[in-house]
């Protein structure tokens, strides 16, 4: 009996020894386990419920931006500073730059150069944009309503392009003329390099400044505002949802945008209404959407409470200016507007080398300029002789800029190129603003031609068209004015 027993545990104990020998050589090790158990628990690439845009693999940094957060809570009465951190120094803006974009076509369509039924064509950089996007149809069209909307709901980065194209000829000249409008608008630290705010190291901005042009988009543009309170708007079977969960979650949130990429973390600009009181925060380089919103909650509380205790001016709202052609009705997707074909702006040849980026140290704010302006005109157009036309004078800068668009739309293609000027003159009565349009070439001759009005008064506007000779590289191509602006 003892020997079978003795041979069943020999057997037994070599099995155990080679099954032990057969795990240690297969099994992984220590490292490679816990790598594999990490990668098992990674969660999937979406993040926070929206398409991240990722930076791209050859992203460099911009040495000029050394963080990414910052925050900035201003009363929009008084341009208050109720609470900041950081409001001076350059990020990236993400898709806070459809603000301007936006801006831009607001204008466009009180000029009359862009209308709500205008059937806007969808190039080959628009359908391969990347995310997030409402998936423009190959070769068709979009009317700039929808486009619009597409841009205030969804964020879409394709029906960015086909504005920015629609308006400017292509992407690279409509981001010279963002870059333009940010320094009319006093945002001294501001630089933009495409309609969408894709990742680009050279956009930058700053708290104050994304602050600055919110207010600008209230003050120019009351008429349109409200569409930022839209929630949820349909195209083409499909609801587009607005990205802006604050509109739900904080009592008076009224607009206005959120932006997000991998370089600048979770961004938001909103403005909200208590107490007959207007704030406008700007939250930048959030961890995730949920954090930003929080943050964003408690510095307007903070806000409110601190504007009460200022006894700070109540809100007045601005009224419907004269220039106005439509209103944030007209963008109600149950109205029919008739399809009409736009003038669409010609792309620009050659393009024009951008400016670089001026760094700045890591430990310094930025109080001025953080980047050069351009300082170029506009290529393109034909060279038709020497001339300049001044369109009058105003005693606002809003209602000279309006001005100066009519005009422009009115010009042919061909002198469009023409650098556009509103000079600040001041008399002995309160100051006006001069708007011009001209252009310079080999052209011997001047004509001039003047109707003048009998006595100077303010707010009389003249209207002349005289010719003169001036090399173009002498004149600017716009004169930043006085405005009204948060400080």
């Amino acid at each position: 009996m003892i020997s079978p027993l003795r041979r069943i545990a020999a057997s037994l104990t070599g099995l155990a020894v080679g099954v032990l020998f057969i795990t240690t050589t297969l099994a992984p090790s220590g490292a490679d386990a816990q790598s594999t158990a990490v990668k098992r628990a990674a969660p999937p690439a979406k993040a926070h419920g929206k398409s991240a845009v990722h930076a791209p693999s050859s992203w460099v940094p911009n040495p000029a931006v050394n963080g990414k957060d910052a925050y900035l809570i201003l009363d929009a009465t008084s341009g208050r500073e109720l609470v900041a951190d950081r409001a001076d120094e350059l990020r990236h803006p993400a898709s806070l730059t459809k603000l301007m974009t936006i801006y831009l076509t607001f204008s466009a369509l009180d000029s009359g150069r862009l209308s709500l039924g205008d059937a806007l064509p969808v190039s080959i950089n628009a359908l391969n944009a990347p995310p997030t996007k409402i998936g423009l149809p190959p070769g068709g069209t979009v009317n700039a309503r929808d486009a619009t909307m597409a841009l205030v709901t969804r964020s879409a980065n394709d029906a960015a392009i086909v504005l920015a194209e629609a308006l400017g000829g292509d992407e690279a000249t409509f981001a010279q003329l963002m870059t333009q409008k940010a320094r009319q608008l006093g945002m001294t630290s501001t630089v933009y390099r495409n309609a969408s705010g894709l990742p680009n190291r050279e956009q930058v901005t700053t708290a104050r400044d994304l602050a600055r042009l919110a207010f600008a988009l209230m003050r120019d543009f009351p008429h349109y505002y409200a569409i930022f309170s839209v929630q949820s708007y349909p195209y083409r079977g499909r609801i587009l949802e607005n990205h802006n969960r604050m509109l739900l979650s904080y009592e008076g949130a009224d607009g206005l945008k959120t932006g997000y990429t991998v370089a600048s973390g979770f961004n938001l600009v909103m403005s909200a209404m208590r107490d007959n009181r207007r704030l406008i925060g700007v939250v930048m380089g959030g961890d995730n959407a949920g954090q930003r919103d929080r943050m964003m909650a408690d510095l307007m509380d903070y806000g409110f409470a601190s504007a009460q205790s200022m006894r700070l001016s109540p809100w007045t709202s601005i009224r419907k200016p004269a220039s106005a052609r439509y209103s944030a009705t007209n963008f109600d997707p149950s109205l029919v507007i008739p399809e009409s074909t736009p003038r669409l702006a010609q792309p620009a040849l050659p393009a024009a080398a951008p400016p670089p980026v001026q760094t700045v140290s890591t430990d310094q704010r930025v109080a001025g300029p953080a980047v050069p302006a351009p300082a170029a005109a506009v290529p393109g157009g034909l060279s038709i002789g020497s001339w300049v036309i001044q369109v009058g004078s105003f005693s606002d800068s809003q209602g000279a800029q309006l001005a100066l668009e009519r005009a422009s739309s009115a010009l042919p293609d061909s002198m469009r190129a023409a650098a556009a000027t509103r000079p600040s003159i001041a008399p002995a009565s309160p100051t006006c603003r001069r708007v011009r349009r001209s252009t310079a070439a080999s052209s011997s001759r001047s004509a001039r031609s003047t109707v003048r009005p009998s006595r100077s008064l303010p707010g009389i506007r003249r209207a002349r068209a005289e010719s003169a000779l001036q090399p173009a590289h002498e004149r600017p191509l716009v004169t930043a004015l006085p405005e009204r602006q948060i400080p």
